[in-house]
């Protein structure tokens, strides 16, 4: 080989290895990066989950403070009290919950300063809202029981509101003995309507029913041929909480959900602006004007409703640079106005 060859061949080498030195550089230099970005997204989670669970701190000591002054009764209340006295099955301080009290007031965005600069320019913002579940038909209810004549038989008043729910929102009222099927023990449908193993094993992939209360609505999803469009229809209104025998509070609960309670309320709050303007003052519609209207019904479902709540969903938001984080909370307020957070979930509900 002539000496020319060789300084090529040298040359040809020489420039594999600085291309191999400069591959290897940028791979390195690539993956410090997204180690540090990696690093800074986990630190920033975290430090946005420990916000969050500051956010719930404050939401349990707003929720605390409901009842805790005892507002003057207008005259001819008396009766109301009673009959709330007679309605209400949450285990808490016996204190009316209205959308007019602080806890329901919207809340601007707190900026996050450094710890070592409270002075200094914000690092991100932290911004929480609660919402009062108990204004929501609760899927739970579905599974409710009762004792006639000796027998354990499925309450029919829970399944007969959220048939009213289902129409008032535009969908098929056979969903609410298919989504009871999905949440009772047994495997045998509970009606014409029901579905238990049988119609979910023939799906594709094939599944069983859950028999067993929901944790979240979205297991409306679940039910074979229910699909993401009807449950967009009916989220805002339905929650799945622990237990099946909560009333809806009628101070807080969206029209739909008010005129599910029985078939001669259709249409009485079915405007958006009148609940609003009317609840900026304390609750609307109370107990004893949605007795009067019921008429002959209100013995009937007295039990479906009240003007208490224990159960609330703590949104909160957190922005710490790049990094955005949502945490749920599912807040109990119990006896004494003690908030116990019940479930927590990151991102999506």
């Amino acid at each position: 080989m002539s000496r020319r060859n060789e300084r090529g061949v040298a040359l040809i080498i020489a420039l594999v290895l600085v291309a191999l030195a400069a591959i290897l550089a940028t791979k390195l230099t690539f993956d410090g990066w997204l180690e540090r970005r990696r690093a800074s997204g986990v630190m920033a989670a975290e430090q946005a989950f420990e916000f969050g669970i500051g956010a719930e701190a404050l939401a349990a000591y707003v929720l605390g403070q409901i009842g805790q002054k005892t507002p003057t009764s207008p005259a001819g209340q008396t009766g109301q009290s009673t009959q709330n006295t007679q309605n209400t099955q949450s285990t808490q301080n016996g204190s009316q919950v209205t959308l007019a009290q602080p806890w329901a007031q919207p809340t601007q965005p707190l900026p996050i300063t450094p710890e070592n600069d409270p002075e200094g320019e914000p690092i991100g913002t932290v911004q929480g809202s609660l919402e009062d579940m108990q204004g929501r038909f609760n899927l739970n209810n579905l599974g409710h029981v009762i004792l006639v004549n000796g027998k354990i038989e499925q309450d029919p008043l829970p399944l007969a509101q959220f048939q009213r729910l289902l129409v008032a929102v535009g969908l098929e009222p056979k969903w609410a003995a298919i989504a009871r099927d999905w949440i009772d023990a047994d495997d045998q449908p509970g009606s014409p309507d029901g579905a238990e193993d049988a119609v979910y094993t023939a799906q594709s992939p094939p599944y069983r029913t859950g028999n067993w209360p929901m944790t979240s609505p979205s297991e409306l999803m679940n039910l074979p041929g229910f699909g993401a469009d009807r449950y967009r229809k009916i989220a805002p209104y339905v929650t799945a909480l622990p237990r099946a025998d909560l009333p809806i509070n009628i101070c807080t609960a969206p029209g739909p959900v008010i005129e599910s309670l029985a078939d001669n309320l259709s249409s009485e709050y079915n405007n958006p602006e009148l609940l609003t303007s009317a609840r900026a003052s304390g609750c609307f519609p109370d107990i004893q004007t949605l007795n009067n209207i019921l008429g002959p019904n209100a013995q009937s479902v007295s039990k479906l409703f009240s003007d208490q709540s224990s159960y609330f969903r703590l949104t909160t938001r957190v922005t710490l640079g790049t990094t955005q984080f949502t945490l749920y909370s599912l807040l109990w307020r119990g006896t004494g106005g003690k908030v116990t957070p019940l479930l927590r979930t990151f991102g999506t509900l």
